[in-house]
């Protein structure tokens, strides 16, 4: 078996690769996600429910089961859409533990986050597989025993905090009403403002 240098070019281009496998199912979460919003965007009433369009796309590509496809698109939802995390935090860590931190329903956002962190540090401290698979399910009987209820207040916070970081050009939560777009008066413009004179405007000639 041939060695590399810890930072050799090979090195990193392994690193990458490896990556790029354990985050594709989560990228295809993310695709089924959003195609299905860009299907239903103009629509008042969605024509096909969410359920519906996956079973059309295992109908269509049968060399992935369905529940395969729903888990990639329940990881992407509960651990990117609604606890904020990045791709890039997840796409090293293995798909299956993952899936078991999304589809646990006695978790709520916070919980989750705090889950992959155990993970990712297990995972830098050097243990294997079998060693974090088990922390996670001993964690995950816990909740199930002891489930913990934020406070209404605190999810809003927290929701507020998971929108602006999927989107930083939002001005407002997706749970507050957005605020209509303030009305000018109809003579906005004849209020005796003077105009501007731009140093590029020739007059006309008389």
């Amino acid at each position: 078996m041939k060695f590399f240098h810890p930072i050799s070019l090979e090195t990193y281009e392994i690193k990458e690769a490896i990556s790029s496998l354990l985050s594709a199912r989560i990228r295809l979460g993310q695709t089924i996600y959003f195609s299905y919003k860009q299907m239903t965007r103009n629509q008042k009433k969605a024509k096909m429910s969410q359920s519906q369009y996956l079973h059309a796309i295992a109908l269509a590509f049968p060399r992935i089961s369905l529940r395969s496809y729903q888990r990639a698109l329940r990881v992407f939802e509960r651990l990117v859409i609604d606890t904020g995390l990045w791709i890039a935090d997840l796409e090293e860590l293995d798909f299956t533990i993952l899936g078991r931190i999304a589809e646990c329903k006695y978790l709520n956002p916070y919980n989750r986050r705090d889950l992959v962190a155990d993970v990712q540090k297990m995972m830098n401290a050097g243990h294997g597989y079998k060693v974090i698979n088990e922390s996670v399910g001993k964690a995950l009987e816990f909740y199930k025993k002891y489930p913990k209820k934020w406070p209404e207040q605190l999810e809003k916070v927290d929701r507020r905090m998971v929108d602006v970081k999927l989107n930083v050009g939002l001005a407002q939560s997706k749970i507050d009403e957005m605020e209509s777009p303030p009305q000018l008066p109809a003579d906005y413009f004849d209020l005796g403002i003077p105009g501007v004179v731009l140093p590029w405007d020739k007059p006309e000639p008389e």
